[in-house]
């Protein structure tokens, strides 16, 4: 198997259930997936979920088209990156770490430390 699979498969597996429960689930699957750290809000869950569904399809496609598809995972490190410096380390920082999502906290700290060394940084930014 090719490694740069593995961050679409990973994304598959963990995005059908939060992205779809998120998208589609209403207030609830909203509390679920956020692990109820966060105030309900249809507008954001709705902003969330479709990224995370549009993130799933995407994925979906890497598997088929996986050097096309890999700017996807560079998007995912970037926000993913963002979100962990400007909300997470604050709050950890500050010792309110009861604030943070701890699964949605982990899961993007893995994808940041590993999507990087699968990443085809040469054909990403190769010239044609």
């Amino acid at each position: 198997m090719k490694p740069l699979l593995l961050p679409f498969i990973f994304n598959i597996i963990v995005l059908v259930p939060i992205g779809l429960l998120t998208l589609l689930g209403g207030k609830r699957g909203g509390q679920l997936a956020c692990q109820g750290k966060f105030p309900e809000s249809e507008g954001f869950r709705t902003i969330l979920g479709s990224l995370w569904t549009a993130i799933l399809l995407g994925s979906i496609l890497g598997l088929f088209y996986p050097l096309p598809m890999s700017p996807l995972l560079l998007i995912q490190v970037i926000y993913k990156s963002l979100w962990l410096l400007v909300f997470v380390m604050p709050r950890l920082l500050k010792g309110n770490v009861s604030e943070v999502p701890s699964g949605i906290a982990l899961v993007f700290l893995v994808i940041v430390l590993t999507y990087l060394w699968v990443i085809p940084w040469g054909p990403l930014f190769a010239t044609r």
